[in-house]
């Protein structure tokens, strides 16, 4: 059966998870880079009061385990180091400190009423169905228009979406994942210049080597940063889209490995043809496509 609800709404979810024994929460108010100034009560809302709807209406029912799909943005916004799940969490974002909220409170219910209670936090998503920041640099190396800032070396951690599916799946019945969070990678790790060769060559095009300097970036970037105190956005970018774009930002999945057995079967070698037709398929070029540096909007 489908149900639609609001889980901001209460009586919207009575009676939900009737007969219902495992239960996958993936709704949520998602990481915007322009936040705007209700950003944090609107994240609050939704990640934080949603997700305690949902467990409340667990309490009653016969649900045996809650799986949060939460996020690394949970534990920082960038580092030079490869993070695990033993990183203290310090989110400088409403998103993340709502998605770290919304962990905890899955842990204690779980405590608290019996049920087990997993967390996944996952990096970057990407695959059919996303059509988020990969998307994106997909459209933007498709049109012509991918900018690459700095030299692209960088290192990214992502996850396939059937990977992610895959780890939810690996930890349903397995008591070990009892009170766990868990991070969720493909394993391997991508420098921004080896995703844009790889996309560029997926839809038949020679990849260019061309990149704005870090130095220039830096100078346009203070033009957005006045754009941002004038207007309440960046006019292209601003510093800190620069530094985000330009820095490494990784995270081992050992600890699923190990304890679980989960083994990651995708990476973005082997999925490549499946993203770029599904996004041939659905591509919508429209004038709200904003070009932005290395295809991040």
């Amino acid at each position: 059966n489908i149900h639609v609800c609001d889980i901001t709404q209460k009586e919207s979810m009575v009676g939900i998870f009737k007969g219902v024994e495992v239960v996958f929460h993936l709704a949520a108010r998602v990481h915007d880079v322009f936040e705007g100034t209700n950003s944090s009560k609107e994240h609050l809302t939704t990640n934080v009061e949603g997700t305690k709807n949902l467990l409340e209406e667990c309490k009653g029912e016969n649900v045996k385990q809650f799986i949060f799909f939460s996020t690394i943005k949970t534990m920082a916004e960038e580092s030079n180091d490869t993070l695990d799940e033993g990183f203290v969490p310090a989110p400088k974002t409403a998103y993340g400190q709502s998605k770290l909220a919304a962990e905890k409170l899955v842990a204690e219910y779980g405590r608290k009423y019996g049920f087990m209670a997993t967390s996944l936090r996952l990096p970057l998503v990407y695959g059919p169905g996303n059509k988020g920041n990969i998307y994106r640099m997909i459209e933007a190396v498709d049109r012509g228009r991918f900018i690459m800032v700095g030299r692209g070396d960088n290192k990214r951690s992502m996850v396939f979406v059937e990977n992610a599916v895959d780890a939810a799946l690996s930890v349903v019945g397995n008591q070990e994942a009892d009170g766990k969070v868990y991070i969720v990678t493909d394993g391997i790790d991508y420098t921004v210049r080896e995703l844009y060769e790889t996309i560029a060559r997926g839809l038949g095009k020679k990849p260019i080597s061309f990149h704005i300097p870090l130095a220039m970036a830096r100078g346009i970037a203070r033009l957005g940063d006045l754009g941002k105190i004038i207007f309440g956005k960046p006019l292209l970018f601003d510093s800190s889209a620069v530094k985000r774009l330009t820095s490494p930002f990784t995270f081992s999945s050992g600890r699923i490995q190990k304890e679980i057995g989960f083994k990651p079967k995708y990476n973005l070698y082997n999925t490549t043809e499946k993203t770029i037709t599904w996004y041939r398929e659905n591509r919508k070029y429209s004038s709200q496509s904003q070009l932005r540096p290395n295809g991040s909007a």
